[in-house]
């Protein structure tokens, strides 16, 4: 399984023993990967996603290429993480989720790493159809979806009240 890599990032495959040493710490992560790790990742919501997404990969580790870390290039460093979501099988759909830590937003990393991954997702994988949501109050992830040829499909709630809105892209070649 090989990384993704574009001109200033690598995507690299987050594998079970990389989450394993993510939940003991940055250090561990380090020591693990060869990569240095950003301060601020893995952040509070990725946190809170791991020991579940753990507990999933140990049970299918053929999910591992699906998850990705953020590699930025020129500091060796995680800076945030990509994946497709969903249960892999006839008719999957998979969800398009990613996450970079603030000291590197609004630099254009994470429109390159969803760009790539929807490359990689089309020409290997064969997918022609991603789903993505966002809140709605994220307007910095609704301007990433729409700029990578994403369009809004309508709105949703998560949790009690959490206004989302949902995206489809679609693979323009077929």
């Amino acid at each position: 399984m090989e990384s993704i890599e574009t001109e200033r990032l690598l995507l690299v495959p987050f594998k079970i023993n990389y989450i394993e040493a993510t939940l003991l710490g940055k250090e561990t992560l380090h020591n693990t990967t060869g990569y240095n790790v950003s301060s601020e990742w893995p952040g509070i919501e990725f946190s809170y996603y791991l020991p579940f997404a753990l507990e999933e990969l140990r049970k299918r580790p053929e999910m591992e290429k699906w998850t990705r870390l953020i590699v930025l290039k020129k500091e060796n460093k995680i800076i945030g993480e990509i994946s497709m979501q969903g249960d892999v099988g006839e008719g999957w759909i998979p969800e398009l989720g990613y996450g970079i830590v603030d000291s590197y937003s609004n630099q254009g990393f994470v429109s390159e790493a969803v760009k790539s991954f929807l490359n990689w997702v089309v020409e290997v994988e064969k997918q022609s159809l991603i789903k993505a949501k966002t809140f709605s109050r994220n307007k910095k992830s609704q301007h990433i979806l729409k700029n990578n040829g994403f369009i809004e499909t309508g709105e949703g709630i998560i949790g009690r009240d959490e206004k989302v809105i949902e995206f489809e892209w679609r693979n323009k070649s077929e």
